[in-house]
């Protein structure tokens, strides 16, 4: 019986929204603050290896003399080499790494200091070659110094990039073990934007300074990477692991490795779908990584060997960067409905067409402007479009092995090419930067097309299930990484 002038009891205020992943729970300050500290990462880390690098070392190479052979064969043949035989070791030591601040932060605390060090020294080698001639002037002569320099130059560049491999493979692989997976659609359009916006920033604001004022650009680079880095692994912390799998229960490492190592390969190359998946995205980067390498070449013939005709140059760069940012916000929603197989191929099939227009139509400036934007377009349309190809396609139990092995696949072919490719530019012309994206993607395309047969005979969009692997509903947010209307899901109980 209700008394009629009874007054309702208080109803407690609603719990704050809150988000797990593993043994972390995060309120909405929280995560955002987590956001910020990897998105930050993103950007400085990009700003390094998209723009400074990529861009100064080929001009310090041609001002001592070397060609864009030597150039091509360290940064494609010697460092993938050295990237096939490390990064699955890297990644392995990674997952199975216990300490008292987690698996992955540990090796992005050792080497960010080292590397900004090491930076800072690619940036000023001809200095330092120079200090050591006046201190051993006996033993360097003045002709000495330039080859000191040069041999500096390309010793301190390998080592930056085999130290670079830390953050290119652990800061990925920190991505789902502290997002929730709801929310990692939505980090990884933020992801692709703030990868641009480091690319964007050197090429609009500081590539015109690059011929007079390496050293500061180097030193700028260095700085903002170690900030960033060392505030990411402060102020993001991970959850608490289980402890690793035992590989061989004798106890004996040797045996142990052994049988790790057979059973990663026995996982990653057995079957012919997974053969398919890493070589139509080992082609693409045999194509692009030799086209973004030496494209600076091209630029110079065309733009002339400036301080103006760099800003010049960096000016279409920077309009790319602008049109990458709008395409991987456009693909947020469309990314939903449409499966990264179908949009690998169909940007494969854009990108050989703007790379065959490149090639037969670029001959003045106003024609590189637009081809060379054009080319880029398509490009960010496969790498938006692509970008959740791994998780679709790939098993989510050993998603970071097979992920690895795809890495080594890529890694060894560019190795493969990347030397061949300098010879080309140098006994051709720059020119040819664009008939070897053409052939290349021509090749990606057949790949594309023989992957895509094969993951409809083995059930397509409706009923795919990985090679190898028990059908399981995968979670909902990892599934498609522009997902950015994942449903959330309820918070699993855990700690921060």
């Amino acid at each position: 019986m209700t008394l009629p002038y009874a007054t309702p009891a208080p109803q407690p205020p609603p719990s704050p929204k809150t988000w797990s992943v593993g043994t972390l729970t995060y309120t909405r300050r929280q995560l955002a603050e987590v956001f910020v500290w990897l998105l930050l990462g993103d950007f400085c880390l990009h700003l390094m290896d998209n723009g400074v690098v990529p861009t100064l070392v080929p001009l310090q190479f041609e001002s001592m003399g070397a060609s864009p052979t030597l150039y091509t064969f360290l940064a494609l043949t010697l460092v993938n080499a050295l990237y096939v035989v490390l990064v699955p070791i890297v990644s392995t030591w990674s997952d199975r790494t216990r300490t008292k601040i987690g698996r992955r932060r540990p090796f992005l605390l050792v080497t960010a200091p080292m590397l900004a060090i090491v930076l800072v020294m690619l940036g000023f080698s001809t200095q330092i070659a120079r200090f050591a001639q006046s201190l051993m002037p006996g033993l360097i002569s003045t002709t000495g110094v330039a080859t000191l320099a040069l041999s500096m130059t390309a010793i301190l560049f390998v080592a930056f990039k085999l130290l670079d491999l830390f953050p290119q493979s652990v800061y990925y692989y920190l991505w789902p073990d502290v997002i929730p997976p709801e929310l990692l659609g939505t980090f990884g359009a933020l992801f692709r934007v703030f990868y641009a916006a480091g690319s964007l920033t050197f090429n609009w604001y500081l590539i015109g300074l690059a011929k007079e004022h390496p050293e500061e650009i180097y030193l700028l680079a260095a700085g903002l990477y170690l900030v960033a880095f060392l505030f990411l692994v402060w102020r993001v912390k991970e959850p608490e692991y289980p402890p690793p799998p035992t590989v061989d229960s004798s106890g004996n490492r040797v045996s142990g490795f052994v049988a790790l190592t057979k059973q990663y390969f026995r996982d990653c190359f057995s079957h012919p779908f997974y053969w398919k998946y890493f070589l139509a995205m080992a082609v693409f980067q045999c194509a692009y990584q030799p086209f973004i390498a030496t494209l600076i070449y091209f630029g110079k013939q065309i733009y002339g060997d400036t301080p103006e005709g760099l800003q010049a140059y960096g000016n279409v760069l920077g309009r790319k960067d602008l049109i990458w940012i709008a395409i991987y916000l456009a693909l947020v929603p469309i990314m939903t409905n449409l499966h990264p197989v179908k949009a690998g191929l169909i940007g494969y099939l854009l990108m050989t067409v703007a790379a065959a227009c490149g090639m037969l139509f670029i001959h003045d400036q106003t024609t590189f402007a637009v081809f060379t934007i054009i080319t880029f377009g398509a490009v960010g349309l496969y790498l938006g479009g692509t970008a959740a190809i791994g998780p679709r396609l790939l098993p989510k139990d050993k998603y970071g092995q097979f992920a690895s092995a795809g890495a080594v696949v890529f890694r060894l072919s560019v190795a493969l090419v990347g030397t061949f490719s300098g010879a080309i530019i140098t006994s051709f012309g720059p020119r040819y930067v664009y008939a070897w994206l053409f052939s290349f993607l021509l090749l990606g395309c057949v790949l594309m097309v023989l992957l895509y047969w094969e993951w409809q005979k083995l059930g397509g969009e409706k009923s795919f299930v990985p090679p190898g692997t028990e059908p399981t509903t995968p979670p909902r947010g990892f599934e498609v990484v522009f997902d950015a209307k994942a449903t959330e899901q309820p918070p699993r109980a855990g700690r921060t």
